[in-house]
């Protein structure tokens, strides 16, 4: 009877390692996961769109996204990785000399 109680509680103590073990396994795997993880490249911008016309040049403000390294007008993108874009409904134009160059570039 002695053996018999030595042995269920050493398979007791093997079982209960065994768990620990796994459950130590598994904390280390999603930790790995979540570095592995890439930040979200997200940024909005105004930039100006001209047309040569004779001896002026006619320039509007067009709103362009940044979506992970991809660049486009914001009309063209209705969500980036979750977040939704919304175009403003005015924005600027103007008209400039023949050798106008837009400053922010």
């Amino acid at each position: 009877m002695r053996g018999l109680v030595i042995l269920i509680a050493i398979l007791a103590v093997m079982a209960s390692f065994s768990f620990v073990a796994l459950s130590i396994s598994g904390n280390s795997e999603k930790a790995e996961i979540i570095k592995e993880s890439k930040p979200l490249e997200f940024s909005t911008y105004t930039a100006a769109v001209c047309e040569n016309k004779g001896e002026v040049v006619h320039c509007r403000d067009e709103f362009f996204v940044n979506c992970n390294g991809t660049v486009s007008k914001a009309a063209d993108v209705a969500e980036c990785e979750g977040i939704k874009v919304e175009v403003p409904k005015a924005l600027g134009f103007a008209t400039f000399s023949s050798d106008w160059k837009d400053p922010r570039n």
